[in-house]
């Protein structure tokens, strides 16, 4: 989980609670309300009634449930986005629900997380400090340059990727909002894309397998959730969280290139991309895409030295422009570009190295 560090918001945070439940508004309303620099200053109880008090009340954070009466979570994302472009952070009990993990993701909400456990008996300390965290995040978030994934009517690329190791490999890290970057990237890689991509965000384990099962269905190149231990194949996208981490390694019976599952990590992209280094040197990418904190910078770093490539995501399409500008002005980066030009370029240099 990310620190909180001078990226993140730290002024007055005024939030605007949507939900169905009365429980669940006064469950998260008590947690925010004893937050120093957080003021909750409404609720709603569906999407209609959240539009009219956004519009009112100017909100720098909406928090949204998404199976509400009269207008869901879903719709009313994509009113937000287009009416007031006010960051929005989902809370909702279907995060296995891969339908809705995936269009939230995709309509640009900056997290999807599951409803305080305390509803259900558990404990409340972890979900208070991710709910409290979540909110400061997102105050700070550049809503202004996010775009939604345009849906596409591709054939479904499950089951398509090669069963023979990369001779490359892209590893990508980001961290919150980074899904939406991530499908960018990907839906503009070409069907048959001889690369293999490990790409890692700050997203809950739970929703990478509903989270992936949705993508493939409007990627062009198979995507993979990375949930255990498993060898890298040629033409596949491996989605992973930070929150698990990965590493590459050599399989000590054949030599062919594995990712490892490391548990949380301080420095899982980091440590994503020295392993991409260490095992295919001039043959790696790094590429980190947007962001909060220094993690990756010094990964790229490595990947640079080994003579391979290292890409940013322009600041235009970052909504969270830190984490590419420390590694900016750290001299770690070839080239920043658009996620259309990121997916031109490691095409163009995938098929050179071939």
């Amino acid at each position: 989980m990310l620190p909180l560090n001078d990226d993140v918001h730290s002024g007055h945070v005024r939030v605007l609670i949507v939900d169905d439940a009365p429980m669940m508004r006064r469950a998260i309303r008590d947690v925010l309300d004893r937050q120093e620099g957080i003021e909750v200053v409404g609720t709603a109880a569906n999407g209609r009634e959240a539009l009219d008090k956004i519009g009112r009340l100017r909100p720098d954070v909406v928090t949204l449930d998404i199976d509400m009466p009269v207008m869901n979570g879903i719709t009313t994302v994509k009113n937000i986005m287009i009416r007031h472009r006010t960051p929005v952070v989902m809370i909702s009990s279907l995060v296995e629900d891969g339908y809705f993990a995936f269009e939230a993701l995709r309509l640009g909400v900056m997290d999807f997380i599951p409803k305080p456990s305390r509803i259900h008996g558990g404990s409340w300390k972890d979900d208070e400090e991710l709910l409290t965290l979540r909110v400061r995040i997102a105050a700070s978030m550049q809503v202004q340059r996010l775009r939604r994934v345009r849906l596409s009517t591709v054939r479904s690329a499950e089951g398509q990727g090669s069963a023979s190791p990369p001779s490359t490999a892209v590893a990508v890290g980001t961290t919150l909002a980074g899904p939406n970057s991530i499908m960018h990237v990907v839906s503009h890689l070409p069907r048959g894309f001889q690369g293999s991509v490990i790409a890692i965000q700050e997203i809950h384990p739970r929703i990478l397998k509903p989270f992936c099962r949705y993508f493939n269905e409007i990627s062009p190149v198979e995507v993979v959730p990375l949930i255990e231990s498993t060898p890298l194949r040629s033409g596949k996208v491996y989605m992973g969280s930070t929150l698990s981490g990965a590493r590459l390694h050599r399989s000590q019976t054949d030599g062919s290139p594995w990712l490892r599952l490391e548990g949380p990590r301080d420095a899982p992209i980091d440590e994503l991309f020295t392993s991409a280094a260490d095992i295919f040197g001039r043959r790696a990418c790094g590429i980190l895409l947007t962001g909060l904190g220094v993690d990756g910078t010094d990964g790229m770093r490595r990947i640079r030295a080994a003579g391979g490539l290292t890409l940013g995501q322009d600041h235009e399409c970052c909504v969270y422009p830190n984490l590419v500008q420390h590694a900016v002005d750290h001299d770690a980066v070839d080239a920043l570009l658009s996620n259309r030009g990121i997916a031109r370029r490691i095409v163009t240099w995938t098929r050179h190295l071939r």
